[in-house]
């Protein structure tokens, strides 16, 4: 970086140029969220797919991995005061319930890991099952309905 662009992006940050207002990273944290969501739905879509004959049955591993390794996020992506989306504020009032259900997805996922690294295709869609019975066990308590 040369010295002149340093400096300037010293001056930003001590002048508090840039620098995002609270609303800004809520809206920053809530849009973050809705990215992990799609990417759980892509990455399901995923398996599925390397399960029949779209794709190499070692396409479901990949998938399956970037899944836990997402539901592994969960657990910090519900920042005290990052209301907004379809969260509901039984996010916050309920905590020890709703980390409950991120252990769910995360054990649930880790289950299709192994599955899909073993390559029995009835374990793969056991382990789908689980992981959609996670998914909607949360959402019945923990989302909203859509245009929220």
């Amino acid at each position: 970086m040369k010295p002149y662009v340093r400096l300037f992006a010293a001056l930003a940050v001590g002048l508090g140029v840039g620098a995002p207002t609270a609303v800004e990273a809520q809206e920053e944290v809530v849009e973050y969220r809705q990215s992990l969501m799609q990417a759980f739905r892509m990455h399901m879509g995923g398996v599925g797919a390397a399960m029949g004959d779209a794709a190499p049955m070692g396409h479901a591993v990949h998938h399956a991995q970037a899944f836990h390794g997402m539901a592994q996020a969960l657990a910090n992506a519900f920042p005290a005061g990052s209301e907004g989306g379809r969260a509901l504020p039984a996010i916050w009032t309920d905590r020890d319930g709703f980390m409950d259900r991120v252990t769910a997805i995360q054990t649930a996922t880790a289950g299709l890991v192994e599955a899909a690294e073993a390559g029995d295709a009835e374990a793969v869609g056991a382990a789908m099952q689980a992981v959609r019975g996670t998914c909607a066990g949360c959402h019945q308590t923990f989302r909203g309905p859509a245009g929220q």
